[in-house]
């Protein structure tokens, strides 16, 4: 089974970033980049290019069709088993369910935060008169939040903008006042920076990104060089070192209180150690050494960059089996077969009710003959004949050796059976055929006839889809009335530039007469698949 394409660029790029962040992670140590202003900005931006990488990369395109003047569609017709071309949906769907199911607890989480940063302010009482040292310092930043004291926090917490309120836990006017400086000062340098804006945008990203350890890692990284750059500022701003490293350890020693989410707090746990031993060791780099190590650093993780979306690059939609050509740097021409033998359909196959596509990697020799023969999917039962007809085949003969995928299909049709083979196209629909009914609806078997088609009209070529010479088979799964109508269309494969539209709104129009059992029309679920094709 072949992943969708939606999931190949997902997990394409969840490795991408991987190999970014790793990257990223070891060049500061290399280049010793402690600074915490400069670290600070350092991991925003590569949370940044993270973020983007999408549109910093070209997406390679799944799909080289060959130059045409023109255009062809062609459709076949086969009876659907329940559930068969849909069989390992589920698993992509079940995947898309934990992802948005992940987002949806993240963004509770955050509201919950909300709310209770919210439920603590408003049952904290105003921190009332307040120090004139704290009217200075807020003087000297520029900034007047609102002060409260709380009983439910043991570390001081900072959030929203307008009006920005600090929230100190109520202990706080019995310190000493060097701690109580240290504390307001850091308080109100997040005040000054509006930290708490880029801690909800950062709770954003890991709400989209919750899945990927990488980026939760980079966050990390970003509030712990935020804090740390806090930390050398509230030193400058108050100039006492060992009282500010004193008033963390006599923070840290009540407790870190709940976990807010939505608002940073004056202490965490797991960043304390890191904190303590910045400000033990004073920061001293010369600019040169500074624009050098950058620069590096820089140069470096653009060439990690480039090298993870070469090793793992995104594709566009488009038709898989041209990709394969064009990877392989052969022509379309040299990928059209100038001969090809019709496979017969298996008589043991063909009594079980047996159907669907054989799947074959062809390796062309330089005088057009087929050298080797690789299966990647298909009934066991159609294998043999699949391989018998296509090693009779013959290409154009070709400068070098290349590869190309064949697909043959089966499909069992009202009085017989019809076999079609495609050379370059992956695709079509899988499975045998069985016989019941659910929910009113009848499948072919056990005495249930398929429909046959008695008016069906082509489905035109979108210009969209010519000037990107597309072609691909859509799939769709309908039902046809015991009427003869279509009563439902369902899409299990599709193809971009308004090509599934237009197969959609065409098979609407369709006219069948209707599957019998026991002589008497019933409705029926089949597939029907349109081949869009380029010459």
């Amino acid at each position: 089974m072949s992943p969708p394409l939606w999931f190949a660029n997902f997990l394409a790029y969840c490795l991408q970033v991987t190999l970014l962040v790793l990257a990223g992670t070891a060049l500061p140590a290399v280049f010793r980049l402690r600074a915490p202003r400069v670290l600070l900005t350092y991991w925003q931006g590569l949370l940044a290019v993270c973020l983007l990488l999408p549109l910093l990369q070209p997406w390679r395109p799944s799909a080289v069709a060959p130059a045409a003047g023109g255009a062809s569609v062609s459709i076949s017709f086969a009876v659907m088993p329940a559930g068969a071309a849909i069989s390992h949906a589920w698993i992509y769907s079940l995947i898309i369910g934990a992802l948005m199911a992940g987002m949806l607890v993240r963004l509770a989480w955050l509201a919950l935060g909300l709310g209770r940063l919210r439920a603590i302010r408003r049952a904290a009482y105003a921190f009332n008169p307040l120090p004139g040292w704290i009217s200075e310092l807020e003087s000297r930043l520029g900034v007047s939040p609102s002060w409260y004291l709380s009983a439910a926090i043991e570390s001081p917490a900072t959030f929203g903008v307008r009006p920005p309120s600090v929230l100190l836990p109520d202990r706080f006017p019995t310190l000493s006042e060097s701690f109580q400086r240290a504390i307001a000062g850091h308080e109100l340098l997040h005040v000054a920076r509006r930290d708490w804006i880029f801690n909800v945008a950062e709770e954003l990203v890991l709400t989209a990104l919750w899945f990927h350890p990488a980026v939760v890692w980079v966050v990390d990284r970003i509030r712990l060089s935020r804090e740390q750059a806090v930390d050398a500022e509230a030193v400058r701003l108050i100039s006492a070192r060992k009282s500010y490293m004193g008033a963390l350890l006599e923070i840290a020693s009540g407790g870190t209180g709940p976990a807010l989410g939505a608002a940073p707090t004056f202490i965490k746990e797991r960043q304390l150690a890191h904190r303590i031993e910045l400000l033990v060791k004073e920061v001293a780099v010369s600019k040169p050494r500074l624009y050098a190590s950058l620069i590096g650093t820089v140069g470096l993780l653009t060439l990690a960059g480039v090298l993870s979306t070469w090793a793992f690059p995104l594709r566009a939609p488009a038709s898989a089996a041209a990709s394969r050509v064009a990877e392989e740097g052969n022509s379309s021409a040299e990928a059209q077969p100038v001969k090809k033998v019709q496979a017969v359909y298996p008589s043991a196959a063909k009594k079980a009710g047996i159907q669907g596509t054989v799947v074959l990697r062809a390796t062309i020799a330089t005088d057009g003959s087929v050298s080797n023969l690789e299966v990647l999917s298909g009934a066991p039962q159609l294998v043999k004949a699949a391989l018998d007809a296509v090693r009779q085949w013959r290409y154009a003969p070709a400068s070098m050796v290349f590869t190309t995928d064949v697909t043959v299909a089966f499909a069992l049709v009202e009085g017989g059976v019809s076999g079609g083979v495609t050379g370059g196209v992956k695709g079509g629909v899988t499975g045998g055929i069985s016989g019941g009914v659910t929910g009113g609806v009848y499948t072919v078997g056990n005495g249930v006839s398929a429909p046959v088609p008695i008016y069906k009209t082509e489905p035109p070529y979108t210009k969209e889809a010519k000037a990107a010479k597309l072609e691909g088979t859509v799939v769709l799964q309908i039902i046809v009335g015991s009427d003869g109508s279509v009563n439902s269309v369902k899409v299990v494969k599709e193809i971009d530039k308004g090509l599934t539209e237009n197969a959609v709104n065409t098979v609407k129009t369709w006219k069948f007469k209707p599957a019998t059992k026991d002589g008497k029309p019933v409705p029926c679920k089949v597939s029907v698949e349109v081949n869009f094709k380029l010459y």
